[in-house]
C-alpha cells in the first residue's frame, strides 16, 4: 500500500488571479504548498496535477513530479482521480487531495488523518476505522470574524468524529448567547482544512458521483460525498494559519513566510 499525495492546481480562480503562481516571499504559492506536503512523512509520493502549461513549468522548476490532466474538471477531486488513474494507483493505496492553497498545514495532523485509513486497512472488518472512506482535517476557529466569513468553510462533527455538515455559513449557530472561541480542543467551532485522504475506491466513487444539490449551492465538493452517504472522518489538529483564499491572505502569508513564521 502506498500513500500518494496529489496537489490539484489550476490557473482560474474567482478571487485571486493565477493563484498557484502568486509569488509569496520569493516563491510561488504552489511551491510553498508542495514543500508543506513534502514534510509529511506518511506520503510515499507527492505530485502536482494540472491542466496548465504555466503551472507545469513552475512545478518542474522546483523539481516536482507533474501529471497533466483535463481542463474540463469541475473540482479538485475529479482532477486528483484522473491523476490517480494516470499513475496507476492501486485499490489498496490511499490517495490524498492536498489543495494547493494550504501552505500552513500541521504535518502531524495530516499524518493522523492519513493513519485513520492506513491503520484501518490492516484492521479487522467491521472496526470503526475500516468503515471510514475519507479522512479530512479541521482546526479551531479563533474569532467571530472567521466564524462569519463565507470564505472560511466550517464543519460540525458527530461524537464519533465523523462530519455532519460543511458550510460557508456560521455553524453551529449559537441561538441564546454570544459564542466564545478558544483555539484549543475541544471546540465545536471548527474551520475545515482542504485536505482529503481517500481510500482509492472511495476517491473513484466520489469522482463518479454527479454534482449534488448541496455541492452546487455551497460550492463545496465534499458535500457531494457527504450527501451520497459517504463517511468522512474529521481529524482535529491544533490551530494553524488559514490557507490562501482572498487577496488579503497573500499579504498575511508574505509577512509570515518571509520571516519563517
Amino acid at each position: 500500500m502506498d500513500v500518494i499525495c496529489v496537489l490539484p492546481a489550476r490557473l482560474s480562480s474567482t478571487r485571486i488571479s493565477k493563484k498557484p503562481l502568486q509569488k509569496i516571499a520569493g516563491r510561488s504559492l504552489l511551491e510553498w504548498c508542495w514543500q508543506a506536503a513534502s514534510q509529511v512523512t506518511a506520503f510515499d509520493r507527492v505530485l502536482v496535477a494540472t491542466d496548465s502549461e504555466e503551472i507545469e513549468s513552475e512545478a518542474k522548476r522546483f523539481e516536482a513530479e507533474v501529471v497533466m490532466t483535463s481542463p474540463a474538471h469541475r473540482s479538485g477531486t475529479d482532477r486528483v482521480e484522473e491523476a490517480a488513474i494516470k499513475i496507476g494507483a492501486r485499490d489498496g493505496d490511499v490517495v490524498v487531495n492536498f489543495q494547493a492553497d494550504e501552505p500552513f498545514v500541521d504535518a502531524a495532523a495530516v499524518e493522523r488523518a492519513v493513519n485513520v485509513l492506513t491503520e484501518a486497512n490492516a484492521a479487522a472488518e467491521g472496526s470503526r476505522g475500516s468503515e471510514t472512506e475519507i479522512s479530512t482535517l479541521a482546526a479551531p476557529i479563533e474569532s467571530a470574524e472567521e466564524w462569519h466569513s463565507s470564505a472560511v468553510v466550517k464543519v460540525v462533527r458527530a461524537s464519533n468524529g465523523d462530519a455532519l455538515y460543511f458550510s460557508r455559513s456560521a455553524i453551529p449557530y449559537v441561538r441564546d448567547e454570544q459564542p466564545t472561541f478558544e483555539i484549543v480542543a475541544p471546540s465545536p467551532f471548527l474551520r475545515h482544512i482542504g485536505i482529503y485522504a481517500c481510500r482509492r475506491s472511495a476517491l473513484r466513487r466520489w469522482a463518479e458521483l454527479p454534482e449534488s444539490e448541496l455541492e452546487r449551492i455551497e460550492k463545496l465538493e465534499q458535500l457531494r460525498a457527504l450527501e451520497a452517504g459517504m463517511r468522512i472522518h474529521v481529524e482535529v489538529g491544533s490551530w494553524t494559519e488559514p490557507g490562501i483564499d482572498l487577496p488579503a491572505d497573500i499579504e498575511r502569508a508574505e509577512a509570515l513566510l518571509s520571516t519563517g513564521g
